[in-house]
């Protein structure tokens, strides 16, 4: 007897999309085929629609002290947001600052975790190279934690990782098969011009942008990329925005090193004009959002595989903590000073959404290729495939069910994110999640929510040797 039988559908994955029955049971795909329903004590009619491993999102910040603000979610909260988006797996980093253990910084933020109504992960930090910091990268990986994250600027907020840092991780990752993560921003380029704009007295919100520009992210983009190819060693390059970047990870993709690059649906959809208005400081984040041009760079990245995996970046505030440094003219506008709004946009239930309406609909990707994109290739990369990101005998019944003609307009009355605006308001999207099941338990049905707080699992990962070796997740 199954659990739960869902009929008609059509099944989606990268390298195809095939009519059948999915036959669910204690939490797994158990078999594929057809089925009587009378063998099943539910069955779910799909018919025409698209049945999806459900997403995975590996790479969020909640609950993430920023200039002394947490965020508008908890990690429950934040669970319930990306289950309307179809999300069934997410990863956190652990918490950071000079003198922590990266090891027991991802106990403590797992342990926060655990609130989550659907399955999770997080992955280790490193702002420093001390030999603490370094043996626990062998600790991480042998607990299942084998992605770990530096940032390249922010030296002033001390968490910047320095060259001698990545060099260091990126020589002991490879030891054991894990992969590091990188922001890449100059920060020399980046302080520079901060300190300029301080100096003229001109911290517009426009300028934020400016202070950032693409040679800001393409030059540490490709210091990592010739640390990466020194040491020969993977690593995966998050938030990507512009083809500059990209044509240096085609340089290194052509010869097979394994430069894996990600970028996120707010790069593709919005940009620097929203730095313009008066409520500008809601869309800073860093990278800056860039223009229609880079945009489209990105698009072309997709479509020829130099970007492999997306992510949201999703680090969520409300107008308060967006504001709360900030003062006020005479006149009652904001007095623009971009040093003092906290980095952040929300994008963890618009992913799927967004690739789905601008990719699949609009032509520039097929179903498969965002199913990929979405969960598949991010199961690969971050270590937990076939458990998760895929639709097979033996895996998680972790999925997401799409109506590829439900149109659905953007507002923040539309999403949870529990934030009072929406930097896509007003966007109209064809292609949606209309239910997401996790671990063979429907957790969003005609809008509403099921799912239970503390349902969730921690995943311990592993990442299959051949994708840290050469390039590509075939």
């Amino acid at each position: 007897m199954y659990d739960l039988i869902l009929k008609n559908g059509k099944v989606v994955s990268p390298e195809a999309t095939l009519e059948y029955d999915i036959a669910i049971a204690n939490g797994k795909i158990v078999a594929l085929g057809q089925f009587d329903e009378s063998l099943a004590t539910r069955v779910i009619d799909v018919k025409g629609k698209y049945i999806m491993p459900g997403v995975i999102e590996a790479h969020m910040h909640c609950q993430a002290p920023f200039q002394g603000c947490l965020g508008a979610n908890t990690f429950y909260e934040q669970s319930i947001s990306g289950a309307f988006g179809g999300v069934t797996m997410f990863m956190d980093f652990a918490n950071m600052s000079k003198g922590d253990s990266p090891y027991k910084q991802v106990l403590a933020r797992a342990e926060e975790m655990a609130e989550s109504a659907i399955d999770y992960s997080v992955h280790g930090k490193f702002v420093e190279s001390t030999e603490e910091a370094i043996s626990d990268i062998k600790k991480l990986s042998e607990y299942g934690i084998p992605t770990f994250k530096m940032f390249m600027t922010y030296k002033k907020e001390g968490v910047m990782s320095d060259d001698e840092t990545l060099l260091k991780v990126f020589k002991v990752a490879k030891s054991v098969n894990g992969l590091p993560m990188l922001h890449c921003e100059s920060n020399a380029i980046a302080e520079m011009n901060i300190d300029e704009c301080i100096s003229k007295n001109d911290m517009s919100w426009v300028n934020f942008a400016k202070c950032k520009p693409v040679l800001c992210e393409a030059e540490a983009f490709d210091r990592a990329v010739n640390y990466a190819e020194y040491i020969d060693t993977a690593i995966l390059v998050v938030h990507t925005t512009n083809g500059k970047a990209l044509d240096t990870a085609r340089r290194v993709q052509s010869k097979g090193l394994p430069v894996y690059v990600e970028t996120g649906p707010h790069y593709l959809t919005l940009f620097d004009d929203l730095y313009k208005g008066e409520n500008g400081h809601l869309a800073i984040c860093s990278p800056p959002l860039r223009t229609p041009k880079e945009a489209e760079e990105l698009w072309q990245g997709l479509q020829d595989g130099t970007i492999l995996l997306t992510g949201s970046d999703d680090c969520t505030f409300d107008v308060d903590e967006k504001s709360m440094f900030l003062e006020k003219n005479e006149n009652g506008t904001w007095k623009q000073d971009f040093t003092k709004v906290v980095n952040g946009l929300s994008g963890l239930e618009v992913r799927l959404p967004i690739l789905l309406s601008e990719g699949v609909n609009k032509g520039r990707l097929t179903i498969n290729n965002v199913c990929a994109l979405t969960s598949t290739n991010i199961a690969k990369i971050y270590g937990c495939f076939p458990q998760k990101g895929i639709i097979a005998p033996g895996s998680d019944a972790d999925i997401v069910i799409v109506d590829m003609e439900k149109e659905v307009t953007l507002s923040k009355e539309v999403l949870h994110n529990n934030i009072s605006y929406c930097l896509h308001e007003g966007m109209k999207i064809k292609g949606y999640p209309i239910m997401t099941i996790s671990k063979g338990k429907v957790i969003v049905e005609d809008g509403k929510f099921l799912g239970e707080k503390g349902a969730g699992q921690f995943i311990k990962r592993k990442i299959n040797p051949e994708y840290l070796k050469k390039y590509g997740l075939n």
